[in-house]
């Protein structure tokens, strides 16, 4: 059946709607995803482009590494494309250096290092706490002026890029580049061209791709020519000068073999006229400017090479080996102290290798031994390692009238030692200042967050208590109206019944109430009474007394830690070394866990009122290192306690402490006081718990047996009668005095056990009867008078090397003849001698010994 035309007209309507809305939708679909796609960063233009064919002469020296411009450490392959490096007697510890011998002066040129292998070496045998952290296998690649230092990229004479993707000059380190490895053609291109867009750069390529923008040329290094150089530690390199690369650029691009003559400059050694090669040996006094001599002979003799403790300990520092203390505090030039706290570097096993070395290698030297020079055996000694026929040995006597020379020399080392003191003094004042500056800001932000939150706070509670008092006046007119209605029978039910007789209360004086929050912490004389003898810190919780500890220990850390290091190029303790000195200065650890926090930092921000980390995330104090009273770390704990109790009012979760609390040792003396030790709070006569101690409140050392007010309420627990114990047990809250226990003896605050006084006594005859506690407690037979009463453990009370006679009873309750403590108590008149409110006085009736006992 067909339908009809009116409903068939509107359904084709609401399908083409339909399909408007659909084709709507897709279309905002693909636009959206359009516009929310991320734009590629595209890389930037390569502005490097084919060089032109090489015009005129084209150097014809063949590029390669000589002898004097390499480290002594750096084993060269036949052809000397191929540097390998010694890894045995400490000498894996150095950076190994190889300058080229053709430079270039102008023009763009490249040359290939390929990494062949990285050495795995042991880790050095420390002699404590070594720092170095150096990465084992590194590659360096660069260039550097002649003459200049062969530890690539530790002086302003040479620019470099690393294994580990950065770029070195000048010992600083910036990112630059990226990471290589073995089997990587890494490819250094040097732009002076001044022609290029890119001239005075120098670029990195990595397998024929550009892994480095141009990298602009320090000012020392423009204009210069400058020489292919290769720095390498525990790796075999092979270097390719061209004049075919191994890995082609983007571009074309000439090799430093297949560059222009007038480009380059060729660095040549002539050979000795005899064919032996010099050892000298210079003989000179202690203190007597030798080595300032010696600086002056390598600047006019550049071919030879310096043997000395001074030169090991110099390539040490420039290949970035970690020493204690640092490198600027030298006791000596001769025999300067190692200190690396590593086995090879320390024990002299360096400088054995390297004179085994020496004699192998065609080079001149310079053995610089003051005082072995001048001792006939050890000179004797060094001389014997140079037997070779390629070498002969000179005598070099550094005595008598200093030249002009050395004059001037002399006193451009005093005067640069004297700049660089007053620099050290200078930086030293600016730091400090810099820390005041920052101290007196962290401060004011403080007070200025303080006044915010108390005002806010004030409105919270003003609010509260005007919420609380109609409350309490709505209750209290419904109290009204119910009583009134009531009140008719109540008057007659109370005119029936007998008033009481009124009671006499004893008025007790109250001493004035002082508003602890009301006080200002840092007005306070005496933290031990700010009035009505009551203390600063009274409110203290475990927390605050752990942080009150840590605020001390971390500021007595932080002086002292500079005090002892006396180093002005070590400030303080570096964040992630904290726990390490925090355990060497206090034998214990600091952990994150016992404070509830995830970072050592988070440590330091719970007390960023007495330390802080400076910029460097180094540990300093804020307060200063002489201080007439330790009284403000307890100021600085409530001053905190109080501002954190106004930030958790204020809702703010993060404000609450989650510090653990250090439970007691088993026996040892309690912490803060919990349930289960000596009732709960103070215990007054009348109001004392069951079976604990009566009268008036007692403290730890400070509470005596039989003193007044001892139970004057007695309960369950409380010695009666003849001397025998109520049944039941005896636990921290039903303490008991030990039977016959001399009147006066202190009474010691038990830990989580039962505990007699340490110096309590057993007095003679003891009463028939025992006391009964967690377990039957008993004394030796025939007990002497006065015998000492030894503390227990847990559970009986056993003496440090045997139990009091048998073996501690577990029975529910004790016997009358169960081992008595001595013989029965004497009988007479009655304990006419015992004080008022002794134990069991109130309690029994009776005194101390039971009927006709007495002391």
């Amino acid at each position: 059946m067909a339908p009809p035309a009116e409903k068939k007209q509107k359904t084709e309507e609401t399908k083409e709607e339909v399909k408007v809305v659909e084709d709507a939708e897709m279309k905002d679909a693909e636009e959206k995803p359009a516009a929310e796609k991320p734009k590629v960063v595209e890389p930037p233009k390569e502005l490097e482009t084919d060089a032109a064919p090489v015009a005129g002469a084209k150097n014809k020296d063949d590029v390669t590494f000589l002898t004097p411009d390499t480290t002594l450490n750096v084993l060269p392959s036949a052809n000397g494309s191929v540097l390998m490096s010694l890894n045995e007697g400490g000498i894996q510890h150095l950076m190994a250096g190889a300058r080229a011998s053709v430079g270039v002066s102008k023009g763009r040129y490249m040359f290939e290092v390929k990494v062949l292998e990285c050495v795995n070496v042991a880790d050095p045998v420390a002699q404590g706490n070594n720092n170095n952290r150096m990465s084992k296998n590194l590659v360096r690649v660069g260039f550097s002026t002649a003459g200049s230092s062969l530890i690539l990229g530790a002086t302003a004479d040479s620019i470099c890029f690393d294994s580990d993707g950065a770029i070195f000059h000048d010992k600083k380190r910036t990112v630059g580049g990226q990471r290589f490895g073995r089997d990587n053609v890494m490819a250094v291109l040097l732009n002076l061209d001044e022609k290029s867009e890119n001239a005075n750069t120098v670029s990195l390529f990595k397998d024929g791709k550009r892994v480095s923008q141009p990298q602009a040329l320090p000012e020392g290094l423009k204009g210069k020519t400058l020489f292919p150089h290769i720095g390498f530690k525990n790796a075999s390199v092979h270097v390719n000068f061209g004049p075919t690369p191994l890995a082609p650029l983007p571009f074309t691009c000439h090799m430093v073999q297949d560059a222009a003559k007038a480009h380059v400059k060729v660095t040549a050694y002539a050979a000795p006229a005899d064919g032996k090669y010099d050892v000298a040996f210079p003989v000179s006094l202690p203190d007597e400017g030798t080595f300032a001599w010696l600086d002056m002979f390598l600047e006019k003799n550049p071919t030879y090479t310096e043997l000395s403790d001074r030169m090991i300990m110099d390539w040490a520092q420039k290949s970035g080996v970690w020493k204690n203390r640092g490198y600027e505090n030298k006791s000596c030039n001769d025999k300067p102290e190692g200190n690396f706290q590593v086995k090879e570097l320390d024990d002299g096993s360096i400088r054995k290798a390297l004179f085994s070395i020496a004699p192998l290698q065609s080079r001149n030297y310079i053995v610089m031994e003051v005082r072995g020079n001048l001792m006939k055996d050890t000179r004797k000694e060094l001389l014997s390692k140079f037997e070779m026929p390629g070498f002969k040995k000179t005598a070099l006597v550094v005595v008598g009238e200093p030249t002009a020379d050395f004059k001037k020399k002399t006193a451009e080392y005093t005067l640069k030692a004297k700049q660089e003191a007053s620099d050290r003094a200078f930086k030293v004042k600016k730091m400090e200042e810099k820390r005041q500056k920052m101290v007196a800001k962290q401060a004011k932000e403080a007070e200025k967050k303080k006044n915010k939150l108390e005002k806010e706070r004030a409105k919270k509670l003003a609010e509260a208590k005007k919420k609380m008092e109609a409350e309490k006046k709505k209750k209290e007119a419904a109290a009204a109206k119910k009583e009134g209605e009531e009140e008719e029978q109540k008057d007659e039910e109370e005119e029936k019944k007998e008033e009481p007789e009124p009671m006499e209360v004893e008025e007790e004086e109250e001493e004035e109430a002082v508003d602890l929050l009301s006080i200002d912490v840092f007005g306070v004389e005496d933290i031990l009474d700010v009035g009505a003898k009551m203390p600063l810190f009274k409110e203290f919780g475990h927390e605050d007394w752990t942080l009150m500890s840590l605020r001390f220990e971390l500021h007595l850390l932080a002086h002292a830690f500079r005090k002892d290091v006396d180093d002005p190029e070590r400030p303080g303790i570096p964040l992630d070394h904290l726990p390490f000195y925090y355990q060497k200065y206090f034998h214990k650890n600091l952990t994150t866990k016992e404070y509830g926090v995830e970072s050592v930092a988070d440590i330091i921000k719970l007390v960023s009122d007495a330390v802080y980390l400076t910029p460097q995330q180094v540990l300093d104090s804020q307060l200063s290192e002489e201080m007439e009273t330790f009284a403000v770390f307890a100021t600085l704990t409530e001053e905190a306690r109080r501002f954190r109790l106004v930030r958790i009012d204020l809702g703010e979760e993060d404000a609450k402490l989650k510090i653990a609390v250090v439970q007691a040792s088993k026996g040892g003396a309690g912490g803060p006081q919990t349930k289960g030790l000596w009732g709960k709070g103070a215990q007054t006569g009348a109001g004392a718990a069951k079976g604990t101690w009566g009268g008036v409140p007692q403290q730890p050392q400070q509470a005596f047996w039989g003193s007044k007010g001892d139970s004057a309420k007695g309960g369950k627990g409380t010695l009666m009668g003849k001397g025998f114990a109520v049944k039941g047990p005896q636990t921290p809250q039903s303490q008991v005095a030990p039977a016959m226990q001399k009147p006066g003896a202190v009474a010691v605050r038990p830990a989580a056990v039962t505990m007699p006084p340490p110096a309590a006594r057993w007095e003679t005859p003891a009463a028939k009867g025992v006391v009964k506690g967690s377990g039957t407690v008993v004394a030796p037979k025939g007990a002497a008078k006065g015998a000492a009463a030894v503390a227990p453990g847990k559970g009986a009370w056993p003496t440090p090397t045997s139990s009091y006679g048998k073996a501690p009873q577990t029975t529910k309750g004790a016997s009358k003849g169960s081992q008595p403590y001595g013989k029965p108590a004497d009988k007479g008149k009655g304990g006419k001698d015992a004080n008022k409110g002794s134990w069991g006085a109130a309690a029994g009736g009776k005194a101390w010994g039971g009927k006709g006992g007495k002391w």
